[in-house]
């Protein structure tokens, strides 16, 4: 291997260690360890440091995976922008889980789909907009329900 070719390699290997490194971060918080504790353990200054960091490797990852979809289809692009906006909508819902029977599993799909390859984005995606058509709108509050007519709409465009 020439050094050209080592060279090539260097990006590649930088985005996997982000990548690693950003699903320790949040494996360390699920798991209980405070920003201070992450922080120190990335010799890091301080808490706000790493939660930055986080929100720059995160940052990173979307923008790869978004020049991964468009490899795909415009359409894939889409689809994500309408699960990640139906993402926000449920975060910002301090109610949500006691809205429906099947919330919390809502929820985590649409958590799960935000940063999830294009076969699995879309079933995810499905599943969540399959759950969701069986509650009534008045159930939702507004801004949840206009995200999810973006999402049956982005569902319906990506085939």
């Amino acid at each position: 291997m020439t050094d050209l070719d080592q060279l090539a390699e260097i990006g590649p290997a930088r985005a996997r260690l982000d990548e690693r490194e950003l699903e320790l971060i949040d494996r360390a918080r699920q798991g209980g360890a405070t920003w201070t504790q992450i922080a120190a353990a990335l010799g890091l200054a301080s808490r706000q440091a790493a939660e930055q960091r986080r929100q720059r490797l995160l940052a990173a990852a979307r923008a790869r995976r978004t020049d991964q979809d468009l490899r795909y289809a415009h359409s894939i692009v889409v689809l994500r922008e309408a699960v990640s906006d139906l993402h926000r909508a449920i975060a910002a819902d301090r109610r949500w889980t006691a809205r429906f029977t099947r919330a919390a599993l809502v929820r985590d799909t649409v958590a799960i789909a935000v940063d999830a390859p294009p076969g699995g984005l879309y079933a995810l995606a499905r599943e969540a907009a399959d759950d969701l058509a069986t509650v009534g709108d008045g159930r939702l509050p507004g801004y949840v329900r206009l995200a999810v007519r973006k999402l049956t709409e982005a569902l319906s465009t990506s085939r």
